[in-house]
């Protein structure tokens, strides 16, 4: 896929792994928007990298139900969608209040999964003008192995893979000219994994394998380790899950 003169809208951009990819595109010679919640940090990661910033609880349906127009207003059309904001919980349904447990499930299943989907639906219709579009969904390597402690999180990746294959198969066989990306990096050094995990691979890494695979039409990128977690999972996956289970 070319990417120089694309429009891009990346949701979760204002850190991590979407600001990482907002520099990308950026030197890549692409147009791009960044979403945020915290009005704050969103215009300062905008304003340092030069993108456009628009503010948006993707919990929101009344926020997403004005993406459209926003970035419309903001680069005048859409070319490739990056669904990458993402919410995890740790938490055990044992030992949790199960109104904590409905409180946090909310957020994870409103971020990670309904709000790519409603994202896809609303701005499909920009997708379909352009010569070459293309829907980016960051997913996880949780999404082929899930770990005990995030069961709801490991859940909603799971779904946005599947999300990921079943619009793939819908857009080849309307004839669409709009490509679907699944991203799957292992755990990543960013705000949410502060505390959890070891050997993490930089927001960047994810960055530069994302656009690399995007530009090869690689459409499942595995990143890093994940790569061999997928192999070790197809050939083995009594070997995959207890590597992952108390991750």
């Amino acid at each position: 896929m070319r990417l120089e003169g694309q429009k891009v809208l990346i949701t979760g951009g204002s850190a991590g792994i979407g600001l990482a990819l907002a520099r990308l595109f950026l030197q890549a010679g692409c147009q791009v928007a960044i979403c945020g919640r915290d009005r704050t940090r969103l215009e300062t990661a905008a304003r340092d990298v030069g993108a456009s910033p628009i503010r948006a609880d993707l919990a929101d349906r009344g926020d997403l139900a004005a993406m459209p127009g926003s970035v419309q207003d903001a680069m005048g059309g859409l070319s490739i969608l990056v669904n990458n904001a993402g919410v995890q919980f740790n938490y055990d349904f044992g030992s949790t209040p199960s109104p904590e447990i409905a409180a946090m499930m909310d957020q994870e299943i409103r971020n990670n999964l309904e709000a790519p989907t409603i994202l896809v639906s609303q701005l499909l219709p920009m997708l379909s003008e352009v010569p070459e579009a293309a829907v980016v969904n960051v997913s996880s390597v949780l999404a082929l192995v899930p770990k005990a402690s995030a069961p709801v999180y490991c859940a909603t990746k799971a779904g946005l893979r599947s999300l990921s294959k079943a619009l793939r198969y819908q857009f080849d066989d309307a004839g669409a000219r709009i490509k679907v990306f699944e991203v799957l990096p292992p755990v990543v050094d960013t705000d949410m994994t502060r505390g959890r995990g070891t050997d993490k691979i930089s927001p960047e890494d994810v960055a530069v394998a994302t656009l690399d695979g995007m530009a090869k039409d690689r459409y499942e990128i595995r990143v890093a380790k994940a790569n061999l977690l997928y192999w070790i999972h197809s050939l083995a996956p009594g070997l995959a899950e207890r590597a992952l289970r108390g991750s």
